[in-house]
């Protein structure tokens, strides 16, 4: 059964992925930018959680595809030291709270903004959606380019090993 569970993690998010060196990756926590309210938030907030770090757009029709399976993986692991948290980059947040407001799926994470699009050059960022899998220590484990059903087995199965690891 882990042998299965291991091929289905694998297929699930190799095809497409890449791989972001950790040396090209800011410290997690010494991450800031306002969300839709415009307070600042500072990723040093989710110390000692699994964080998956979505970066978006409006515009980008995976993004808003992969929107509320987001949210049901996040849903999933309530309780457990897990975050997910969608930077939207290059809009406003007048545009960015009308969109969330059109979706079917009320998102519960935080939903930050990169106004200034400065995560593509310090994430080395190479296309929308991009999501980047950060393990309790604020390691990267994992980066992912394209829309993914995040609620899929396999997806579950790597968050589930990576909270268990540490």
């Amino acid at each position: 059964m882990k042998f299965i569970r291991a091929i289905m993690t694998v297929l699930f998010f190799l095809v497409p992925s890449l791989t972001v060196s950790a040396a090209n990756v800011p410290n997690l926590y010494s991450v800031r930018f306002p969300n839709v309210d415009n307070e600042t938030v500072s990723l040093s907030e989710y110390k000692g959680k699994v964080v998956l770090l979505n970066f978006w757009a409006t515009w980008c029709p995976p993004c808003v595809k992969e929107m509320p399976s987001m949210q049901r993986m996040r849903d999933h692991f309530s309780g457990q030291p897990f975050e997910i948290i969608a930077i939207n980059t290059g809009e406003n947040a007048t545009s960015v709270s009308s969109f969330l407001l059109e979706l079917d799926t009320e998102l519960t994470f935080p939903i930050l903004l990169d106004l200034k699009s400065s995560s593509y050059k310090a994430f080395n960022i190479r296309g929308l959606p991009m999501s980047l899998l950060f393990d309790k220590k604020g390691n990267l484990v994992k980066s992912i380019i394209g829309g993914k059903e995040w609620d899929h087995p396999a997806a579950i199965t790597l968050v589930n090993e990576i909270l268990e690891e540490n």
